[in-house]
């Protein structure tokens, strides 16, 4: 397989607050989600971790300078937690301790398992062609023998928890229903939510338990949020978030989704 190697593997996009958006460009946009790293006095904050198929911690090393850094996942799916194992401090709930979920990702489209077959088709994005990838982070980079990272938590969230950044202070919020263990991450101060997959705009949610998720989707519209980091597209403002709540609980209630 042969792919030129990318200058850089993340493009980061500062998006105010002390909020820096990372994500993975030459990855086919169907696997790809958001990492967001939160800069700190004390510690700095990143949420998920993208798929591991190239160094996340080098870009985070530089934007961290020296301090600290809290990685935690929102949930265990393959394409938030592939690069966690580079960090020494990892956080999940511990309903989602098995990473990852529902399982490894391949690149080459011979070898995408069923589960991930349909999960293109329920978001009715093509497949690719050959491979997964447009380029490949280093040289000699094995694209067919690839999978995700295995990772284990070095601690785990509890609902109501502070994740402490010594100026800056993020509420764990359990969000179950997308997965058993779904956590969303909440600063008062600032009305900022980090909202995993939970809740996103421009595309359909996904939930495996839809009792939990609609209560779920009901604590995220009683907090008073400003803007939303979700664990995929774009960043919205609340107004958006109750929209989307509505429109998702009244499809789920009308059996659909």
């Amino acid at each position: 397989m042969d792919l030129p190697v990318a200058d850089h593997w993340f493009a980061a996009t500062g998006v105010g607050g002390g909020v820096t958006r990372l994500c993975e460009p030459w990855v086919d946009p169907q696997l790809t989600s958001n990492v967001w790293h939160v800069r700190g006095r004390e510690r700095d904050l990143l949420v998920d971790a993208a798929n591991g198929i190239g160094s996340l911690q080098v870009l985070v090393g530089e934007l961290s300078e020296g301090r600290p850094v809290a990685a935690v996942a929102t949930h265990a799916h393959y394409d938030h937690v592939g690069g966690l194992w580079e960090f020494e401090d990892r956080r999940c709930y511990r309903l989602d301790a098995e990473m990852p979920s529902p399982g490894r990702l391949r690149l080459m489209r011979e070898d995408f398992p069923k589960w991930l077959i349909e999960d293109f088709a329920y978001y009715g994005s093509a497949l690719p062609e050959v491979v997964a990838l447009h380029r490949v982070p280093e040289p000699g980079f094995d694209v067919r023998r690839w999978s995700t990272p295995p990772v284990e938590a070095t601690s785990f969230l509890e609902d109501g928890e502070v994740v402490d950044l010594g100026d800056r202070a993020f509420e764990v919020v359990h969000t179950p229903g997308h997965t058993p263990g779904s956590t969303c991450l909440w600063e008062e101060a600032s009305g900022t939510l980090f909202s995993g997959d939970a809740v996103y705009v421009d595309d359909r949610l996904e939930w495996e338990d839809a009792h939990a998720f609609v209560s779920s989707l009901r604590r995220l519209a009683a907090l008073p949020v400003r803007v939303v980091h979700a664990g995929h597209g774009r960043s919205f403002d609340g107004g958006e978030l109750h929209a989307v709540v509505d429109r998702t609980i009244e499809l789920i209630a009308r059996g659909a989704g």
